[in-house]
């Protein structure tokens, strides 16, 4: 079965891991318009791609007692390299090497023995972009989620397309993922790039929206839970998904599975997530 998954920060990561023994043909795209941490202060210096959810997704699918684990999920104290990962610096270098943001993952993820797919949503550094409803605008996830007010709109600060490989797999794919995690800063990216929009309308894979388990702390809390997929859809401008995943049918799903009293309650949960996943591709394999 061919597997997209698509999104962005620790959400990504985490489905990346529970999906990875379940899952013989496994690509993830993911969102790069992230402007905090070390990923902001490269992106600011270098003027590239957002690295770090990069970074975080191919370590993901790493064994987590690997030394390369280990090694490129490292950061720096002291001077000037003060909080920046190895595994980020890495991918600079590859990116500076390839010229391509798409290559350079791929390189990435090669040196790490992995032999899932891991593509950006994008070669060309791009922002998110809200414009409030008075006219006033924020650049960048940072500003973003700072917000009280939830946004009017939200675009990318210039029209982009993601890698032609990325496409194929949407195109191809039994089932694409979306989600969970932070929907504006996370979730929307990618799904606000043109050719990935335009694949999500066409493809025949089922299109599933994994939403949160928790209420996000930022200004989507303003929102009752059933009504961000729909917010969603207006953001972006088309139906991006045939089905969505509410916290309570997570819930149903992994307690008739027997998942573990200790499912954290957080925005997700690997254990939890496996649980959900493995009774999804049963019944799409029947």
């Amino acid at each position: 079965m061919k597997i997209v998954c698509l999104g962005g920060g620790h959400g990504l990561a985490q489905v990346l891991k529970a999906i990875k023994p379940l899952a013989s043909n496994l690509t993830a795209i993911i969102a790069t318009t992230d402007n905090g941490g070390s990923t902001g202060r490269l992106r600011h210096t270098q003027q590239c791609v957002a690295l770090g959810d990069i970074r975080r997704c191919c370590l993901e699918l790493v064994e987590d007692n690997s030394l390369l684990h280990t090694v490129f999920g490292h950061r720096f104290s002291g001077g000037e390299l003060e909080g920046h990962s190895l595994g980020n610096l890495a991918l600079l270098g590859l990116l500076q090497l390839t010229n391509s943001a798409t290559e350079a993952v791929a390189q990435f993820n090669a040196i790490l023995g992995n032999s899932q797919t891991v593509l950006p949503m994008s070669d060309e550094p791009v922002d998110l972009v809200a414009t409030m409803q008075n006219g006033q605008t924020f650049i960048g996830e940072c500003e973003i989620d700072a917000l009280n007010q939830l946004p009017e709109r939200i675009c990318l600060t210039k029209p982009v397309n993601a890698h032609e490989s990325a496409i194929k797999a949407i195109n191809d794919a039994d089932v694409v993922l979306i989600g969970p995690g932070s929907t504006i800063s996370s979730v929307m990216p990618a799904l606000l790039v043109g050719n990935i929009a335009h694949a999500l309308q066409s493809t025949s894979a089922c299109k599933i929206f994994v939403e949160n388990i928790s209420r996000e702390n930022s200004v989507m809390a303003q929102l009752k839970e059933e009504t961000v997929v729909n917010w969603l859809k207006k953001m972006v401008g088309y139906k991006f998904c045939d089905m969505s995943l509410s916290p309570a049918a997570i819930a149903q799903i992994s307690n008739s599975a027997l998942c573990s009293s200790h499912c954290a309650k957080h925005l997700h949960n690997i254990e939890q997530l496996h649980v959900v996943f493995t009774q999804l591709l049963l019944v799409k394999s029947d």
